[in-house]
């Protein structure tokens, strides 16, 4: 799915669920998010005081540079909506706007006006991206991880959830293990 294509959610039982090394690489992806949750929160401090001297840190840029590359995904998919580009745009304007409102007020950009919203989206961000791959991998949920929650839901409400092709490399991994369980139950 490109970011700019409209969200492309197929019936339940389309796509296969994940086999062992998909499930596992789920969960692997969903320790390293809500890892990265737990850095965010031990780093309140500096990310809500200075947020903008935080992210001179390499791990915190990083982790920042990866949540606007992918949170289109994150919402798009995660709630059933196709908004496009649009959370990640309005994370960026939204951000920096905070930091104008902060400089207008304070004369600096670089204050808790920014760091406190910032600090709150990193840690709905990963929080929401690591659940969802936690529960991917424990219900082996088809396609992509962000229909786990929607699956979870839907199980508890009696009423199956739509599916999505994962636009990630996760595809990749478990369209390679489909095809290697078809070789070796046709030997």
């Amino acid at each position: 799915m490109k970011q700019s294509d409209p969200l492309e959610l197929v019936e339940p039982g389309s796509l296969a669920p994940p086999g062992p090394l998909g499930r596992g690489v789920r969960f692997m992806l969903g320790a390293g998010c809500l890892w990265a949750v737990w850095q965010v929160i031990q780093n309140i401090g500096p990310v809500v005081a200075s947020p903008i001297t935080a992210t001179l840190h390499l791990p915190l840029a990083m982790l920042m540079a990866m949540a606007l590359w992918i949170i289109n995904y994150v919402v798009n998919i995660g709630f059933s909506r196709s908004w496009g580009r649009r959370p990640a745009s309005l994370s960026l304007v939204g951000y920096l706007a905070l930091a104008l409102v902060g400089l207008a007020l304070n004369g600096d950009a670089d204050g808790p006006i920014l760091g406190v919203p910032l600090f709150a989206w990193l840690v709905y961000f990963y929080s929401h991206l690591g659940l969802s791959f936690v529960l991917a991998g424990l219900m082996a949920t088809p396609g992509c991880e962000m229909r786990a929650i929607p699956a979870l839901v839907g199980r508890m409400i009696h009423r199956p959830s739509a599916e999505h092709q994962c636009p990630g490399f996760i595809a990749t991994i478990d369209d390679w293990e489909r095809r290697r369980c078809s070789k070796g139950e046709m030997a």
